[in-house]
């Protein structure tokens, strides 16, 4: 039998496997929550103390109580973490605290040899987790009595001696009731889901956030917020161990409250203060919270089946909208009958009253419309909290890198790299500040976190220098603390919730060097491993995971359950407390969305990102046609042309012509294919390397032919050689892409000759034309090649660019030249040397509002002999007939890409289009 669950497996059968899977997980889940909640809290004491007044109704109170009207202290602050493991099994380490060394671990296990990154996740992804950690728990200020203090091991970084950690801080609330049982510790956040990071669990520390004006919270007249003098960190609600990643997102959700306290005061001009706050808090709060649960949560566990299981978590497998609407409506219905005395369902169907507290709560409620929005909380009868163990599985230190770069807006090339351990407490205030929001943002979008396996974690955090502290090991204290708060080793840990012990260290890892280690540290004994070292080793995951199932399962019980025992986001997740505008905000509100609200110079990187948590790149959406041109252009530029650029001295070398790639579909992706962007697996074996800028044609007034040809202000233009030149000679082409508004672009590309200009290495040498005279001496046998898709294969036509205006207006009556010729500008003609070198060198040294080519155009019939002497006075008379139609100009410096070499597409307009 497998040690590892199975279900993954069912992704291969398709839509009917992802349903399977579903069902297996519900029931894992519903197993999970009848048998790994404990509740280790004594309520009655609390709840005599606590008031529920008018406002906790339909508000959240700054210290969590009165969620849960009938035991009001749930899930409040300075409530004691729960468990998911039998609390019998829960006793804190003694005699094996320190068995093995914690700090020999961290050495030989833990410690970055070289960076692992985790390539279908930014650096985005990392520093939200942090952010929402700092909203679930926090154990208080440690202990100062008694530390924890162990050697170092011989040889170690530190040198020799030992190293100090301070222990948990014990719960005071322990009475003698408690006497014999295991240790508990007390949770100094809310445990609820309710942006505590933001805006304090305390009235204390909520007041120092709340600007009393409009709703909002405090921010500088820049956007910024407010900072501790003496630390220099932002005042906020929850600022300790304080990264740059965390200074933007405060920054981001502080104003993203001001964004949504506004729209609320702009509806409900009359309304107080304190009643805008209270909605705009309900609002961020629930944003945050579906922001990780259907986009932070799906690009981390990017599997099929847990992408659609977290999309139901929150709509239910009805989706987004009206089925799913329209059934919790008519529940809410039921509910309300059920409650009533004179119930039609009771006396007309005899309907069993001991069942009308369970009516749209129940699992089945869930699976069809998601948890958020049902008619009532449900904590399956224990007391919510968050767990030790849902703590345990959280530690996800390697996510961090060991340095920020930093990058400018749509560049791949690094402006500044700056070690993480320098990003720390002010200096992350004072890098927001300096560097801009809007770069970072960007550089933390295009950048990789860590890999969450062994030897990945980052050294400057196994070896962090603290003020008043020393030096400390967050891997060596991440190990001691489930030692300590008594978190089960690996193999009881699984057992205890429901998945299989490993049998031998062989089932983690197959690598020799790893396997050596582990057997060396835990005396070949599989029940010792740490939970941590266990969860980091499973090299077997379900497909997508960047994690192990170990911490999936305790992950399966507590991401609904945070939601579904919480009044706010169940029962009282309605229009009536949280505003119509309100319920709208957070149902059509993305990371994406935020990012744009509050960085308007990050419109173009994120055009078409749908996951704000995955690498930003180039995307190309559904409705990208539909974009301005304008938008098609910066798209594919910055995130295609800029995101891939080559630096100067890395140009790929030019390759020879691959003739044999010409045969097959290749070509007829060229002729049928209408797309900016290559198709998957399309390779250019003619013409794969060139330079790439943007360019407008700035038409001549008056000029005799319609749509495109009377002005197009946004393109592309691309120059490249059919192959090296060292190999046939040089020959340039050109193509142009003019981008169309609401509409496909259209292209054209042109040549100098079939056979190229020989030895003469000066790009601007020479006119180009979209036809050029069929050669008895073409080498490369490209007059035979294209002839497989068309009658003339050396002409293309130009009448889809007349149809067209730059609007996206279909032209009543199009006119279009025959043929066009692309004439270098005088200025550029002798400006570059014709003896051999790399053309790209040159085209690199043209900047925008360079004007390159002089544009002519005519409407001679193309006619053709047989005789090579009489179709040369035929392209002499119509070379003699052409008038000049505009000019092409730079509106960008020209730049060598993968993606300019790879990516972008142009596609040909055949005589058989028209």
């Amino acid at each position: 039998m497998s040690v590892w669950v199975t279900w993954p497996a069912l992704t291969k059968l398709g839509t009917l496997g992802v349903v399977s899977g579903l069902l297996v997980l519900a029931v894992e889940r519903q197993a999970l929550f009848e048998n790994n909640l404990f509740d280790v809290e004594n309520y009655t004491g609390y709840n005599a103390d606590i008031t529920c007044d008018a406002r906790s109704l339909a508000a959240r109170t700054e210290d969590g109580t009165c969620n849960i009207l009938s035991n009001p202290a749930e899930g409040s602050v300075y409530r004691r973490f729960g468990r998911n493991v039998n609390p019998a099994l829960t006793q804190g380490e003694t005699t094996t605290l320190l068995s093995p060394n914690p700090r020999e671990v961290s050495n030989s296990l833990m410690a970055r040899e070289e960076f692992k990154p985790a390539p279908s996740l930014n650096f985005i992804a990392a520093a939200w987790i942090q952010f929402m950690v700092h909203d679930w728990f926090d154990h208080g200020p440690n202990a100062d009595a008694d530390p924890i203090q162990f050697p170092l091991p011989p040889g170690d970084v530190l040198g020799s001696g030992s190293m100090s950690v301070k222990r948990t801080q014990p719960d005071p609330s322990r009475s003698g009731a408690d006497a014999g049982k295991p240790q508990t510790y007390r949770n100094h956040n809310t445990h609820w889901w309710d942006g505590s990071q933001l805006y304090g669990s305390s009235k204390e520390t909520n007041d120092k956030v709340r600007a009393f004006v409009d709703g909002k919270l405090k921010v500088n007249a820049d956007g910024t917020l407010p900072t501790e003098l003496l630390s220099g960190k932002p005042v906020t609600g929850f600022n300790e161990n304080w990264l740059l990643g965390l200074s933007m997102l405060h920054q981001l959700f502080t104003l993203e409250h001001n964004a949504i306290a506004s729209k609320l005061k702009q509806k409900y001009p009359t309304q107080s203060d304190q009643w805008l706050y209270d909605r705009a808090r309900l609002i961020n709060s629930a944003l945050m919270a579906k922001i990780h649960t259907v986009e932070w949560t799906p690009a981390v566990i990017a599997n099929p089946i847990t992408e659609r299981a977290m999309y139901s978590n929150w709509w239910g497998l009805l989706g987004q909208g009206g089925p799913r609407d329209d059934f919790q409506a008519e529940v809410r219905m039921l509910q309300a009958d059920l409650a009533r005395s004179d119930s039609f369902v009771k006396r007309i169907l005899g309907f069993d009253p001991n069942v009308a507290p369970g009516v749209g709560n129940s699992a089945i409620d869930h699976a069809l419309t998601g948890i958020v929005g049902s008619t009532a909380p449900n904590n399956y009868g224990v007391p919510f909290t968050l767990t030790e163990e849902f703590v345990a599985v959280y530690r996800m230190h390697p996510l961090m890198r060991d340095n920020v770069q930093v990058y400018d807006i749509g560049s791949n090339q690094v402006s500044r790299t700056i070690a993480l351990r320098n990003t720390r407490d002010r200096d992350a205030e004072n890098l927001l500040n300096d560097e801009r929001p809007e770069r970072l943002w960007y550089s933390f979008g295009i950048t990789n976190p860590g890999s969450l396996t062994l030897n990945n974690y980052p050294n400057f955090l196994r070896n962090l220098s603290m003020p008043l502290v020393g030096d400390i090991d967050l891997a060596a204290i991440d190990v001691l603390r489930d030692r300590e708060r008594g978190v089960p080793r690996y193999n009881e840990f699984r057992r205890q919730i429901g998945l299989n012990p490993i049998g031998k260290f062989e089932d983690l890892t197959k690598d020799a060097a790893t396997l050596a280690e582990l057997k060396r540290l835990y005396n070949n004994d599989i029940e010792k491993i740490d939970t941590l070292v266990g969860q980091l080793a499973e090299t077997v995951r379900p497909e997508g995971f960047a994690f192990g199932e170990t911490a999936f399962q305790i992950f399966i019980m507590n991401a609904s359950r945070r939601l579904m025992a919480d009044r706010f986001y169940t029962k009282d997740y309605r229009p009536e407390v949280y505003t119509p505008e309100g319920i709208d905000w957070v149902e059509h509100t993305t990371m994406v969305d935020v990012l744009r609200r509050h960085n308007p110079q990050l419109q173009t990187s994120l055009a078409g990102v749908e996951n704000a948590f995955k690498p930003w790149g180039l995307n190309i959406p559904a409705d990208y046609e539909s974009w301005p041109g304008a938008n098609k252009q910066e798209n594919l530029w910055v995130n295609g042309a800029l995101r891939t650029q080559y630096a100067v001295d890395e140009l790929p070398a030019l390759q020879r012509v691959n003739i044999g790639g010409l045969i097959g579909s290749i070509l007829w992706n060229k002729v049928k294919v209408r797309s900016d962007v290559a198709p998957a697996g399309y390779e250019k074996p003619i013409h794969p390397h060139g330079a790439m800028a943007k360019v407008k044609f700035v038409a001549v007034p008056n000029n005799p032919y319609s749509g495109l040809f009377q002005g197009s202000d946004n393109g592309l233009l691309r120059l490249s050689v059919t192959g090296d030149p060292a190999d046939r000679g040089f020959a340039p082409g050109l193509a142009w892409k003019a981008f169309v508004d609401g509409k496909p672009s259209e292209n054209v590309s042109a040549l100098y000759t079939l056979s190229g200009q020989g030895g003469n290495h000066n790009f601007f040498a020479n006119e180009l034309s979209q036809y050029v005279v069929p050669e008895a001496n073409d080498t490369l046998g490209t007059t035979i090649l294209f002839s497989a898709v068309s009658l003339k294969p050396t002409l293309l036509l130009l009448n889809d660019m007349a149809e067209v205006t730059q609007a996206g207006a279909t032209v009543a009556k199009p006119k279009a030249p025959t043929q066009i010729y692309f004439v270098p500008r005088p200025e550029l003609r002798n400006r570059f040397a014709s003896t051999a070198h790399d053309f790209r060198a040159d085209l690199l040294t043209l900047n925008a509002g360079t004007k390159v080519y002089d544009v002519y155009a005519t409407s001679m019939e193309i006619k053709t002999s047989i005789i090579p002497s009489i179709s040369r006075n035929y392209a002499a008379q119509r070379r003699n007939s052409a008038v000049k139609i505009g000019e092409m100009e730079l509106t960008s410096a020209f730049i060598a890409s993968a993606f300019g070499d790879n990516g972008v597409f142009f596609k040909h307009q055949r005589n058989e289009d028209k």
